[in-house]
């Protein structure tokens, strides 16, 4: 398994219901790896959401892994991101795994090869555990986008000859995970050059059906084990993976939950007026509400054009009133409605046409008589730019230094930095 994220407090309102919801996902897990007699369990990082978690939660961790303890299953867990990064000089500062560790539970093992180099760590253990004389783990945590480089100084020289080897990594991999852009990630074709039998891939929060490398090896992410944000797909859960001769098995266990997070968004195909788009987003909403029996975490997101009017008459009162209701049944524990993304459909105006009024429109569309007579005199300004043709570049453009003289123009009236 892997982003566990406990001690997840977002959104603040609801932080105590969250924090539970995360520490039931952990604890199935935990429940069903007993249940099902594994011979240990990975953790590809991220255990906790923040490096300072709830005290109470820290105490849920040890408890858990008391449990796994005394049923004999050791736990091997990576750094993520959120667990302990590094400073803006490239120094790692500290991670709150350590919280969750302590002597007494010898079955807990924090790898990570800064951390072993810098504290106490079996002798030659550095970045590596070994199970029974099987099976070689190795782990490196969240290593922005030095993770290249550490499988060149950690990795490489501790890969077994005589023992399987099993890779635990937190970062985006190129061509088989999620790839937002400019975050640190691998290539995946820089895996299939080590001699590596399975790697376990934590840090995106959906999860990836096992694929099989050019080398042989197999490479699995397990996603989150509860919804961290609205953008996640719905289905969360762990991997019930087997190794044997020469095969790995895996299959994805769901994880139940008793909430039901969403993003509706409403979008009209042609622009509609404001009142269209709160009933819609009503409409959504009681849908919802009737599909499912678990606890509602909504974002309304508002989207598309406008026939008439701003923005600013899209007011979330009429909404409140349906979620005032849903909050006393107890179906709902939060909603909020995002900035709405709507704009006038200027398609429909015509700034050419014969007689039309613009200062009239920007009186309208503005709806403050200071700034529609300002944008007016630019409006102005700009139409008797493009009319002149010492103004203009070949293309029908306008010069820079027009160009510069109106962006100065724009600053100083509206008072711009």
């Amino acid at each position: 398994m892997g982003d566990t994220h406990l001690c997840r407090t977002y959104p603040q309102p609801i932080a105590h219901e969250r924090v539970a919801a995360f520490n039931a996902a952990f604890k199935h897990v935990v429940e069903r790896a007993i249940e099902e007699k594994v011979d240990f369990i990975i953790h590809a990082g991220d255990l906790f959401d923040k490096i300072h978690p709830w005290p109470s939660v820290v105490g849920f961790v040890k408890r858990q892994v008391k449990k796994l303890n005394d049923a004999r299953i050791p736990i091997y867990v990576v750094r993520g991101n959120h667990d302990g990064s590094f400073d803006s000089e490239g120094i790692i500062r500290g991670s709150s795994i350590d919280l969750a560790n302590y002597p007494e539970l010898k079955n807990f093992h924090f790898i990570d090869p800064l951390f072993d180099r810098v504290r106490f760590t079996p002798l030659g253990t550095v970045g590596f555990r070994d199970f029974q004389g099987k099976l070689r783990i190795i782990g490196v945590g969240y290593s922005g986008h030095y993770v290249d480089s550490y499988l060149d100084r950690y990795v490489a020289p501790v890969l077994s000859s005589s023992m399987r080897n099993l890779l635990i990594l937190h970062t985006f991999i190129e061509g088989y995970t999620s790839l937002p852009p400019g975050e640190p990630y691998l290539p995946l074709n820089r895996l299939e050059g080590l001699r590596v039998d399975y790697v376990a891939v934590g840090h995106d929060h959906d999860h990836r059906k096992p694929k099989t490398l050019s080398n042989g090896a197999v490479i699995v992410c397990s996603g989150s084990t509860a919804k961290w944000d609205f953008q996640e797909s719905d289905e969360k859960g762990f991997y019930l993976v087997e190794l044997s001769n020469g095969d790995v098995k895996a299959d994805f266990i769901p994880i139940p939950s008793e909430h039901q997070m969403s993003m509706l968004t409403v979008k009209p195909e042609t622009p509609q007026p404001p009142s269209w788009f709160l009933e819609e987003a009503i409409k959504e909403l009681k849908r919802l509400a009737s599909s499912t029996s678990k606890k509602l975490i909504v974002r309304i997101v508002m989207r598309g054009q406008l026939s008439k009017g701003s923005p600013l008459d899209i007011s979330k009162a009429k909404i409140d009133e349906v979620t005032n209701e849903l909050r006393k049944s107890g179906r709902l524990l939060y909603y909020d409605v995002a900035p709405p993304d709507v704009n006038v459909a200027m398609e429909t105006v015509k700034l050419t046409a014969e007689g039309f009024d613009v200062q009239g429109f920007l009186n309208k569309a503005l709806n403050e008589q200071r700034l529609s007579s300002i944008a007016f005199l630019i409006y102005q300004e700009v139409k008797s730019a493009f009319s002149d043709d010492e103004n203009l570049t070949r293309e029908g453009n306008l010069k820079e230094e027009v160009l510069e003289r109106i962006k100065r123009r724009i600053k100083d009236s509206f008072e711009l930095d």
